[in-house]
């Protein structure tokens, strides 16, 4: 009788290491499937997507947990992840803070916006790309921010409005101010109108300011960022005489008089550059004026997008 109990002993010794040795065997099956799930992981980090990141890193590891070298690749990516995600809630503390100046017409709060450290930062991170864009329901449709770098100026400016998935299209304010003038005063230059195939076109407001010296306030018919359509003027001469004119954009351009015209009319023609842009009449329709602008050329639109 105790012959027997020893090999049955024996038996389930040898049973159970058996049970042992195959619960921690690792199949060629589940060595693929976690290469394939690691793959997938560190495709979705590269994209952004960090749930999804997350989600095929555990997956990984459920096919192959005792993966030493798997396990500190999950770790390692998971403190990436949890990096990123701090990164971005300052971004989006950001363009939250940009988001209420716009919408307060806070220039100066904007301007320091910018030169702060957290406004730095987001110029860096949307250097990558050229833009940072911030929707607070989440997705690429509805109402956001965003903030655009340029390559070709030291000129980055914010886009409050509508977007449709990832594009300028609806109601938008395109706003630029810098302090970077040589008396320090500050500039913003603003465009508040329609925007269609993520360009201004429609109608919109412009304010041209240069710290209480307003140079422009005014709507302008606009196409791809450009000014078009015919404005009045309206002037009062030094002798009390009111005058009124109107001056004509075509694609951002000014149509002009010319020289023989403004002799024509007994004006004198400046030797300085000049772009002559409309004769101004009294009430009895006789021409008393001219209004110039004094230089080579000038476009007229929205900024950056001529």
């Amino acid at each position: 009788m105790k012959k027997h109990q020893t090999i049955a002993e024996a038996g389930i010794m040898i049973l159970s290491m058996a049970m042992i040795f195959l619960a921690g065997c690792t199949t060629e099956e589940q060595r693929e499937a976690a290469r394939q799930y690691r793959e997938e992981a560190e495709s979705f980090l590269e994209e952004g997507q960090y749930d999804e990141a997350r989600k095929a890193m555990e997956q990984a590891l459920e096919q192959t947990p005792e993966d030493e070298e798997l396990l500190a690749a999950s770790d390692k990516m998971n403190q990436e992840i949890d990096r990123k995600i701090d990164e971005i809630n300052g971004y989006n503390a950001t363009m939250e803070a940009a988001r209420q100046a716009i919408e307060a017409d806070d220039a100066a709060a904007l301007d320091a916006l910018q030169e702060s450290d957290a406004g730095k930062a987001l110029v860096k991170a949307a250097k990558e790309t050229g833009s940072y864009l911030y929707m607070p329901e989440g997705g690429t449709s509805g109402k956001g921010i965003g903030f655009y770098t340029f390559n070709d100026c030291d000129c980055d400016q914010w886009y409050y409005g509508d977007y449709q998935e990832g594009k300028r299209e609806g109601k938008g304010i395109w706003y630029y101010v810098s302090s970077h003038t040589e008396d320090k005063s500050l500039y913003k230059e603003v465009y508040n109108g329609d925007w269609s195939g993520d360009a201004p076109n429609g109608t919109g407001h412009q304010v041209i300011a240069l710290g209480d010296t307003v140079d422009t306030d005014q709507d302008f018919q606009v196409e791809n960022g450009l000014f078009y359509g015919t404005y009045d003027i309206q002037d009062t001469l030094e002798d009390g005489t009111a005058v009124t004119g109107k001056y004509e954009l075509q694609k951002g351009k000014y149509v002009t008089i010319s020289d023989e015209e403004l002799e024509q009319n007994n004006f004198v023609v400046p030797a300085e550059p000049h772009l002559a842009i409309a004769f101004l009449y009294n009430e009895a329709g006789e021409i008393k004026s001219c209004t110039m602008v004094y230089a080579e050329d000038a476009t007229r639109g929205v900024k950056h997008f001529y």
